[in-house]
């Protein structure tokens, strides 16, 4: 068998890749139309409030789109095309920028930016040009899952506006921000750094399951995943110390005349709740889910969630399982 591992209601913020025009949304979250809904539980999994605070967090670098400079002449950006045909080689009506995102201590979104960055110009050229505290934004984090062996997992859109935090508010924000990521570039803010506070209109995650409107409250108060920004290490710990334990799991779980079909096995993601195991069986391809008995708070739990998974001894000291990997 070759193994392998590896808040407040607020209008919706104009879109700014459109008229201007708000548009109005539920206020629950709701699943894409056409998506399939489970009618018995299933295994524990992130819910999309969940999956957004995670997201939110910082640990993967995000994308923010803004508004882009109108032409002269709008135009002349192309020619038009022939009657029933759609146009090609206009211009996108967003700019998309790399950004470090992250939260404060009550959950509220930050943006923090090089004063020397485009991303910094063209925030405070829009802020200029619209005569307005609030320049309109949409965030966009996309998962990247371990070894990124398999698709993202969950998406989180941000719609919204940026919005310029005072000169003599810039050092007390990082450190409310520092509280909860101690990033080293926070020390840079108020020299060659800057926070912007992202003011959120209205909160999208897109999982397997479809696209969930999350209530801003909801997303506010969840909790990102404690194995999120390790995940990478857990995983490799689990290649080096509990590989037997894993094939043994995956083929006891299986039914018999799979299991003797099993070729690879792939831990493929990690969360409070469990772990997702790629299986390879024959030609073909299976998810499954190990769940934990009881959800994970931290690095500290994950050594008596894997004994209790697998029904083997840890080595580990139990403070960082996965540290030593």
């Amino acid at each position: 068998m070759n193994h392998r591992i590896q808040g407040i209601d607020r209008p919706t913020a104009p879109d700014p890749r459109g008229s201007g025009a708000p548009e109005r949304t539920e206020s629950k979250p709701t699943a894409s139309p056409g998506v399939p809904r489970t009618t018995t539980p299933g295994p524990a999994r992130p819910t999309p409030a969940q999956w957004g605070r995670t997201l939110a967090a910082g640990t993967v670098t995000g994308t923010v789109h803004l508004p882009r400079p109108q032409r002269t002449c709008p135009h002349a950006e192309a020619p038009l095309a022939p009657a029933g045909l759609p146009r090609r080689g206009t211009a996108p009506r967003t700019q998309p920028f790399p950004v470090q995102h992250l939260t404060d201590a009550w959950g509220g979104l930050l943006l923090l930016v090089d004063d020397d960055s485009p991303l910094h110009a063209r925030l405070s050229a829009l802020r200029t040009e619209d005569h307005r505290p609030g320049v309109p934004v949409v965030l966009d984090v996309l998962d990247v899952p371990p070894g990124q062996a398999v698709l993202p997992r969950a998406r989180l859109s941000v719609t919204g506006w940026a919005e310029a935090i005072l000169p003599a508010d810039q050092r007390r924000v990082a450190q409310t921000a520092a509280a909860v990521r101690p990033l080293g570039a926070l020390l840079d803010v108020g020299t060659t750094r800057s926070v912007w506070r992202l003011e959120v209109a209205d909160v999208r995650v897109t999982t397997a399951e479809g696209v969930h409107l999350v209530p801003e409250e909801e997303f506010t108060t969840a909790t990102p995943d404690p194995l999120y920004e390790d995940e990478d290490g857990l995983v490799t710990h689990l290649e080096a110390a509990h590989r037997d334990a894993l094939v043994g799991w995956v083929l006891d779980t299986l039914p018999p005349h799979e299991a003797q079909r099993t070729r690879e096995v792939a831990v493929v993601g990690a969360d409070r709740y469990g772990l997702d195991v790629l299986v390879t069986v024959g030609a073909g391809t299976t998810v499954l889910r190990a769940s934990f008995t009881t959800p994970v708070r931290g690095a500290g739990d994950v050594a008596g969630a894997l004994c209790g998974l697998f029904g083997c001894p840890c080595r580990e000291d139990g403070r960082r399982t996965h540290e030593s990997a």
